[in-house]
């Protein structure tokens, strides 16, 4: 199956237009990953090989076509520039903005997830959930699963879906620092993870 079958059923309709020279243009192989909690995509090369590119396959249209972007940005910067680039550093953030500014411009987006993308294109973030913004307008038309981190009381505590129990702590920056019940150990937790909450006794 060649990459563009693999993307269109993907991305927005609205894209195609503009999405599938780009994809068809790439060399390396497209292929569709099982749900992944860390990450939504990634961008793999070796020297003398094809590069690829796996996301995940349960992402929505917007957030789909976000990623794809996103790592068809690594393989232009493998492809095109020095090699002695960080791996989101200048070059990947030139090559990143060329790519999606023409889909803002011709209304791909819906009007949130636009917003929160151009207010970011100034240093695009490593990923579409290390920017709160973007990760909530994208979650803005999906029916919610549960309460998020960011939605519960300050020292309240609340179990992540591996099982693990935390109490809420301050919010630094972007995160929150919360402590896990069984080690005492803190970790900076997302605002919008999806949690459930622990009755204190």
């Amino acid at each position: 199956m060649n990459n563009w079958a693999i993307v269109a059923p993907k991305v927005p309709p609205a894209a195609y237009s503009g999405l599938e020279k780009i994809v068809r243009a790439y060399q390396g192989h497209i292929r569709l990953a099982p749900p992944r909690r860390s990450k939504w995509g990634d961008f793999r090369w070796k020297a003398g090989g094809p590069s690829r590119i796996s996301i995940n396959r349960d992402l929505a249209p917007e957030a789909f076509l976000i990623t794809l972007l996103h790592e068809l940005a690594h393989a232009q910067v493998q492809a095109w520039d020095a090699r002695d680039h960080l791996p989101h550093g200048a070059e990947w953030q030139r090559r990143y903005r060329d790519l999606l500014r023409p889909f803002l411009d011709h209304d791909v987006f819906s009007p949130l997830v636009a917003t929160a993308l151009r207010r970011s294109l100034g240093q695009p973030k490593a990923s579409c959930g290390a920017d709160p913004e973007l990760l909530k307008a994208l979650q803005a038309n999906q029916p919610a699963s549960g309460p998020t981190v960011t939605s519960l009381p300050l020292g309240s505590s609340f179990r992540t879906r591996d099982g693990r129990v935390f109490r809420k702590g301050p919010k630094r920056r972007t995160r929150f620092e919360c402590v896990e019940v069984s080690t005492g150990r803190t970790f900076a937790v997302h605002p919008l993870m999806e949690v459930t909450p622990v009755p204190t006794a």
